[in-house]
Formats: C-alpha cells, sequence, structure tokens
C-alpha cells in the first residue's frame, strides 16, 4: 500500500455472512458478528504494532436489514469501531450487488420499480444513522446496466436528493466508490452527478474507497478516483478515528 502512496487504510468487512454459498442474502448473527469482529480487531492490533507508519483503522460495513438493526445497533455499541459504512444490497431479499443470484430481481421488475424500491430503502437506512458514510451509493447499476442500460441519475432526482438531505441532516458522508470504474457499469459509484449533488447540499464528508476484496486490488485505482473527485469539485476527503471525520486537503498535482 505505501508503494502506492497510501498512508491510511480501514478494514470494513461485511457484518454479515453467508451460511450456504447458495443463499441470496446475507445472515447478520449478533454473537457471531461480536466474535469475528472482536477477531479482526485483535489482529489489527498487531499489524499496527507492525507497521507503526501506516494509520491502520478497525471498521465495518452494515448492510441493511430491517429485522436485524437492534443486533446492528448493540454490536455497534460494544465494540470500538473507528468507522462504519452502510449500505443496501438487495431488494426484495433478493442480492443485487453480486454473486450468482445478482440478476433475478432485475428479471422480475422493470428498471422505475427496481431503482425506487433501491433507494428507498437506501433512504430508511440512512434516516437511522447507524453509521457514517453511505457505501457504494448506486451500486444496483453495477447489474441493472445489463437489464435497463446505462444509469440515468436524474431520473431518480427527486428520491436520491431526498436522500442526500437526509445524510445531510444526520450528518453522514459519501464514498467513492472505485471498483466498478473498469467493469460492469464502467463508471464510479456514486456517478458524478451524484456527486455534485452532494456537493450542492452542502455535504462535507467523502471518503474514497475500492471495495478491494484481494490484496490484488486494493488501493490499485485510487489515482483515478482521486482526480474523479476533484473534476467534480471535492477539495477534501475523509479518515475516521473513533467513528469521527479527520479531513484531509486534496493535494493539486500542480
Amino acid at each position: 500500500m505505501r508503494d502506492l502512496g497510501i498512508n491510511h487504510l480501514c478494514i470494513t468487512n461485511h457484518g454479515e455472512f453467508f451460511i450456504h454459498e447458495e443463499e441470496i442474502v446475507g445472515v447478520f448473527e449478533y454473537a457471531e458478528a461480536h466474535n469475528r469482529f472482536q477477531k479482526d480487531k485483535n489482529e489489527l492490533d498487531e499489524i499496527r504494532s507492525k507497521y507503526p507508519d501506516m494509520d491502520i483503522r478497525f471498521g465495518i460495513e452494515l448492510q441493511y436489514q430491517p429485522e436485524c438493526h437492534d443486533d446492528i445497533k448493540k454490536l455497534m455499541n460494544e465494540l470500538p469501531f473507528d468507522f462504519a459504512l452502510g449500505s443496501v444490497h438487495f431488494i426484495d431479499n433478493i442480492i443485487i450487488s453480486g454473486g450468482k443470484n445478482a440478476g433475478q430481481a432485475f428479471e422480475k421488475m422493470d428498471e422505475e420499480t427496481a431503482y425506487n424500491k433501491y433507494f428507498n430503502s437506501m433512504l430508511e437506512w440512512v434516516e437511522l444513522a447507524y453509521f457514517d458514510v453511505v457505501a457504494h451509493f448506486d451500486i444496483i447499476k453495477k447489474f441493472g446496466v445489463n437489464y435497463y442500460g446505462p444509469f440515468q441519475p436524474e431520473k431518480y432526482k427527486t428520491i436520491i436528493q431526498k436522500i442526500i438531505q437526509s445524510m445531510k441532516e444526520k450528518g453522514i458522508g459519501m464514498e467513492l466508490n472505485a471498483a466498478t470504474l473498469h467493469k460492469r457499469c464502467n463508471e464510479i459509484m456514486p456517478h458524478p452527478q451524484i456527486l455534485k449533488w452532494c456537493l450542492e447540499a452542502g455535504i462535507e464528508t467523502f471518503t474514497l474507497g475500492t471495495d478491494a476484496h484481494n490484496l490484488e486490488t486494493a488501493g490499485k485505482l485510487i489515482p483515478e478516483a482521486l482526480q474523479i473527485a476533484k473534476d467534480v469539485g471535492i477539495t477534501h476527503l475523509s479518515t475516521f478515528k473513533n467513528r469521527q471525520p479527520v479531513r484531509h486537503e486534496i493535494q493539486s498535482a500542480e
């Protein structure tokens, strides 16, 4: 990571897990999650001692699952996370963001139905404010593009801006997620127009991530994502410590 010029790093494993590979939505169980993340924290503490020049933080990604909200809140109160992402990965209990079942939801409904279901779930999740930053805000386009064509944020401007306004009121930031820059929908998440709406609404906290699930992709698309941030007018990015943002000015290449 240092070779890429990255000095700040946060590990955000998912709160949920899959009991069986063929499942269409992950499971959140408090006892399992508490045990797993306590082990993660212990491991990170050891890694920090080996790499004292790296700022390595303890995070989590929380998936929208209404039936688990009480247990999710309990977990967040009991473990000392530095950072929490919030995300939506399914509609009608069918995962839409990855795996062999990712297309099932899109096959059953038209574009407006699918996208509105997704964004309404995101709005509900944001309004609960259990997390610090929205992850991959428009990830539904990742596979939706195969069924409906390129994502057009203007078609969903009303609900998207409602979410952004709630984010502003709750103090929740936006992640720039580079995972789909060169695959699937071939653009950053969220769409640059949504980033501009965030700035217009007064959102100040932006984080940068690659959604890496392996060492080979960790940090590799950061330079491109950083350029997109500059192009839309973002001047600062944030890291987190003890659930509080630390703003860093984006340095000019000149």
